[in-house]
């Protein structure tokens, strides 16, 4: 890898090493990665993976990789709304990450609005709602389409599960208390 400084491989090579299927996501607030993906306890992450998908990948999302938390920005509400809790963005597809999971663990039980925003040729299945309850038997469906659902927790904590089906997608999250 001729022209990368040492600094830029070691960050490269951590990020390919703690990576374990969930490619493309960048949870922000206290979202924490899927135990399920990996050996190790779930940790907090506030950062984008430095991977980028394999190029036949990337070249069937609808805009490059590099742009999509700028586009998740204006796709759904920010920390700028009225109770704003967290976010998260970035892509799934079938062959290196077709699920993903984010968990918000110090939430306290209470009503919450989500919104997904999806993008792409894929569909997108959100479930949401308590860290120890099961994936809701009728998950919100997106494509193409930007949705907005509610979500009553009564425990602490709240998970977010989205799974894809079909084409490689990009995906906005963003979780607000309404009550």
């Amino acid at each position: 890898m001729e022209g990368m400084d040492g600094r830029r491989m070691a960050t490269i090579g951590l990020a390919l090493a703690t990576m374990t299927g969930v490619v493309g996501c960048t949870p922000t607030a206290d979202a924490e990665r899927d135990a399920s993906a990996s050996p190790s306890p779930p940790t907090t992450s506030t950062t984008s993976p430095d991977a980028a998908p394999d190029p036949a990948v990337a070249e069937k999302l609808p805009i490059p990789v590099d742009d999509i938390a700028d586009w998740a920005e204006t796709a759904v509400p920010g920390s700028d709304t009225d109770g704003y809790v967290g976010s998260l963005s970035g892509w799934l597809s079938e062959p290196s990450s077709a699920h993903y999971r984010s968990q918000f663990s110090s939430l306290e039980p209470g009503t919450y609005q989500a919104q997904i925003a999806c993008r792409g040729d894929g569909t997108i299945s959100a479930s949401v709602g308590d860290l120890d309850a099961e994936p809701s038997p009728q998950p919100t469906q997106c494509t193409n389409a930007t949705i907005a659902f509610d979500i009553m927790t009564t425990s602490t904590g709240l998970k977010v599960d989205l799974d894809l089906q079909g084409e490689p997608s990009i995906f906005a999250v963003s979780v607000r208390r309404v009550g």
